[in-house]
């Protein structure tokens, strides 16, 4: 899976690692959680291993969680999943198709790839103006705390 703004289109990578958490929810309504796995993703082949021991064998959705970008759950009518299989893949990358809504943004056309839409600052579920002034009041702190500390240094 890649994130949006990590992806460096002219590099092929991601800008940095980072964790995700996946879910596995039933795939008929309620939508229970089964089972969850954090998994920091490579920033080269955009991959993570993650262990799902309390899943049973079963079709789920897999849902990425990270902690700026929108909630993305996997295509429509799950994955399936034997209980005990050391090595199963779903890939997030390659078609927009892959995330249930097409819930995803092109990031790259040579080669062709997708990633999860980022943003998501405050985990609301949507990417808006808050996001946007929560960014910006982090900047705007950073940059204060800054200037004090370069301020308070040539003083001294």
């Amino acid at each position: 899976m890649i994130v949006e703004g990590f992806y460096n289109a002219t590099y092929n990578n991601l800008n940095t690692i980072d964790i995700v958490k996946v879910y596995l929810r039933n795939s008929n309504s309620p939508y229970t959680i089964v089972d969850s796995a954090n998994s920091i993703i490579d920033s080269l082949t955009f991959t993570g291993s993650f262990s799902f021991n309390n899943a049973p064998s079963g079709s789920y959705y897999i849902i990425l969680k990270h902690r700026n970008s929108i909630e993305t759950w996997s295509k429509r009518k799950g994955e399936s999943l034997t209980k005990g299989t050391t090595s199963a893949s779903f890939n997030f990358t390659y078609a927009i198709t892959q995330a249930l809504g097409d819930h995803m943004k092109q990031v790259d056309s040579s080669p062709l790839r997708f990633g999860i839409y980022s943003g998501d600052v405050n985990q609301d579920g949507v990417i808006e103006a808050t996001d946007l002034l929560l960014i910006s009041n982090d900047v705007l702190i950073m940059y204060t705390g800054m200037s004090r500390l370069i301020l308070m240094e040539t003083i001294s």
